[in-house]
């Protein structure tokens, strides 16, 4: 009884030898009949040498009268085309010079392979005979194999490593290069902590140094870490830590046993250090707009990555110490696109391995080539997995991503054992909240705090009703972001509007009358078209007011200036629009600005803008003119999110360093009081109500710690 003719499976392709087809993930390849011949003659002696001769008689009868070498040549050469495979580099067929060719890569056959000996042309007794001892011999193999292998076990085990809470949440970890010793960081210092018992020891450190953990050096008695100061900055009896002044990155060697950390580049952050130790990879300028590499003394310091448009996260290295990969990311407020970037940074050549808009800021890659990354969960926006992919020197992927793990909490700095057994990583759970307070008779301080929205979902503030008795938030409560209102008396909201879209950033409208808001789909990039929409107050249908790419800003000022305004970014650059809200006609050329936090003046003649490295300093630039005079905060650099008060006689910024943060008022003429300090929640921004009483205030709780996986 003859058998049905094999079907080989080899990474993403199969080989169909009954219908003759060659398919690529389910899909048919074009490809000639020799080709064919050839892959097929080539698999059954997978692993072997095949020579041009056997080639030869394979493809022409013996009467045959052609060019030989040369149609063997191009029968390869469209072989390898149809399967993406290099000569230099080949996955699949390897050249044997003056001798033929191989097929290397791991073969998965349905039944024996008898088309060799068919193809060989051998008689009907030899025939069965060589098919009756490759049976027997693939028996054996896979017997000793088996035997060889030590069984795995199939499922991945996890481990929490540490419990801090969120009064004192990881700031910081990484697993040494033996895998026994978890070093990390929180607001109290640097810790080792040996994983196998828990045993857990301070690292000393000189006074007055803190610093957060990049990378342990493959020795295991000295780790990498990055060190932020402050000069000029301010230290309260009630709190240590310093405020204010201007920040100061840099990069130091420190021994788990104590001693003098040693410093090794000034201006440097996120850093990774080489298999062999020799280098050290880092970011720099304002927390990524550059990749560098150097010497793992400090010395030979070279710039192997920058672009202003976009930020890249922390480097890993290659198991071979030649490519460094990380994530390049460029964000608006609701808008996100990512990648994996790989640099041969000796030769200065950059690859993107793969885009994806929910991928997270942490790589890393294991021994064996795989590279892990992180992606957000597309079923619970508050989730996170680790992937694995296996990247090839030409920046191809090898085969499809494999998921490693997933739960609740977004994942950051993974990092993992020499022999790849191992990883840890942080997971972070954050939840914000709408707060409301009333504000003191003089303005000066907020009293009688308390949490209005009670889940543990993602709830901003943007507006109040013009009543001033509720809040309109954005929420992700039902699996995407839309708009809320809930009044300060009541424990529920209510919803406004639903959609398949993101709906984001409610505003009040002019009149009052209606309520603002930006629509995005939800795998927009920074080139998707987004939509403001208006919908009444009261509830209602909404209408469409414009369309634009990339909208990320709106708001509106009450009569009788009535200026509504949005922002859409291009580039490293944000443009601003006026436009008129009952017709969404754009009114004026935009003003063009660096990508800032801005909000409209009630009398909507200026634009308050906060911008990243700007050391605390407010611009104030007119709607009218586009002139631009400076406000200077003296003592409090780092400012967020900014809003203006009732009156517009005044400011309210937020500023932050660390988990430590502070809702200022800020008077036109640069008196600053403190209306709020927290580090518990952190403070993301105030909205004043129209009467001026009342703040909604956005605040965010945070855990990060921990976590330890194996036989992954």
């Amino acid at each position: 009884m003859s058998m049905k003719p094999p079907t080989y499976r080899f990474g993403i392709f199969e080989l169909d030898l009954q219908s003759g087809e060659l398919r690529r993930n389910g899909s048919k390849v074009k490809i000639q009949e020799q080709s064919l011949q050839v892959l097929a003659l080539l698999l059954a002696h997978a692993g072997e040498p095949v020579t041009r001769h056997e080639l030869r008689n394979q493809l022409w009868p013996a009467d045959t009268f052609v060019d030989f070498d040369h149609s063997i040549n191009a029968a390869i050469k469209r072989l390898r085309e149809a399967l993406s495979d290099e000569s230099e580099n080949p996955r699949f067929i390897e050249t044997l010079p003056r001798r033929g060719y191989r097929f290397i890569a791991p073969v998965d056959g349905s039944s024996v392979p008898i088309v060799a000996t068919r193809l060989r042309g051998k008689t009907p007794f030899s025939r069965h005979w060589i098919a009756a001892t490759l049976l027997f011999l693939i028996v054996v193999i896979l017997v000793w194999v088996a035997w060889r292998l030590p069984s795995r076990p199939t499922q991945v085990v996890e481990r929490k490593l540490t419990a801090n809470s969120s009064e004192n949440t990881v700031s910081s970890a990484a697993v040494s290069r033996d895998g026994k010793y978890l070093a990390y960081t929180d607001r109290t210092g640097v810790y080792l902590k040996l994983i196998r018992t828990g045993e857990t020891h301070p690292v000393p450190l000189p006074p007055n140094f803190s610093a957060d953990l990049d990378d342990w050096f493959p020795a295991g008695s000295h780790l990498l870490v990055t060190r932020e100061e402050r000069t000029g900055a301010n230290t309260s009896p009630q709190n240590a830590r310093q405020t204010g002044g201007t920040r100061k990155l840099s990069m130091w060697s420190i021994s788990v046993f104590g001693g003098s950390p040693r410093q090794l580049t000034d201006d440097g952050a996120g850093g990774s250090v080489s298999p062999d130790g020799s280098h050290v990879a880092f970011q720099r300028n304002d927390f990524g707009r550059e990749e560098w590499v150097m010497r793992s003394d400090g010395t030979d310091q070279v710039k192997v990555a920058a672009d202003q448009s976009s930020w890249v996260g922390q480097p890993r290295w290659s198991p071979d110490g030649n490519r460094i990969a990380y994530i390049r990311m460029a964000q608006t407020y609701n808008v996100l696109e990512s990648s994996i970037e790989v640099n041969d940074w000796r030769n200065l050549r950059v690859q993107t391995l793969l885009s994806d808009n929910r991928l997270g800021p942490s790589v890393y890659w294991l021994p064996n080539g795989l590279l892990i990354y992180t992606l957000g969960d597309p079923e619970n926006v508050q989730g996170a997995s680790l992937w694995a992919v296996l990247p090839q020197q030409s920046g191809k992927i090898l085969a499809s991503s494999k998921r490693i793990t997933r739960g609740i909490g977004w994942i950051n700095q993974v990092t993992g054992s020499a022999d790849g057994k191992l990883l840890t990583f942080t997971r972070e759970n954050t939840v914000s909240s709408v707060y409301v307070g009333a504000l003191a008779p003089d303005s000066t301080h907020s009293v009688a705090i308390r949490r209005l929205t009670l889940d543990e979902n993602q709830n901003l503030p943007f507006a109040w009703t013009p009543d001033s008795k509720a809040v309109l938030f954005g929420s992700n409560r039902n699996g995407t972001s839309e708009i809320f209102k809930q009044a300060t008396d009541q424990p529920l909201a209510e919803g406004m509007m639903t959609s398949p879209e993101q709906l984001l950033q409610p505003r009040v409208t002019p009149d009052r009358s209606e309520i603002l808001y930006i629509s995005t789909p939800k795998s927009a990039n920074l080139k998707t078209l987004s939509s403001i929409f208006a919908i009444p107050i009261a509830g209602g249908t909404p209408r469409l007011v414009l369309e634009d790419v990339g909208i990320w800003n709106v708001q509106c000022s009450p009569l009788p200036s009535g200026v509504c305004m949005y922002s859409n970014l291009k580039g490293d650059r944000t443009e601003t629009f006026r436009f008129d809200v009952k017709t969404g006609k754009r009114l004026n050329p935009p003003q063009v600005d660096p990508l800032c936090n801005w909000s409209l003046s009630p009398d909507g003649l200026q634009r308050a803008i906060v911008c990243d490295g700007d050391k605390g300093t407010i611009r104030l630039r007119s709607t009218v003119t586009g002139e631009t005079c400076e406000l200077k905060v003296k003592g409090w650099d780092d400012l967020g999110s900014i809003e203006w008060s009732v009156d517009g006689k005044s400011l309210l910024p937020v500023w932050h360093h660390d988990s430590d943060t502070a809702l200022l008022k800020v008077a036109l003429e640069g008196n600053v009081s403190v209306l709020l300090r927290s580090s518990n929640p952190q403070i993301l921004g105030a909205i004043a109500s129209p009467d001026g009483r009342s703040l909604a205030i956005a605040g965010a709780s945070t855990t990060r710690n921990v976590w330890q996986i194996e036989n992954f």
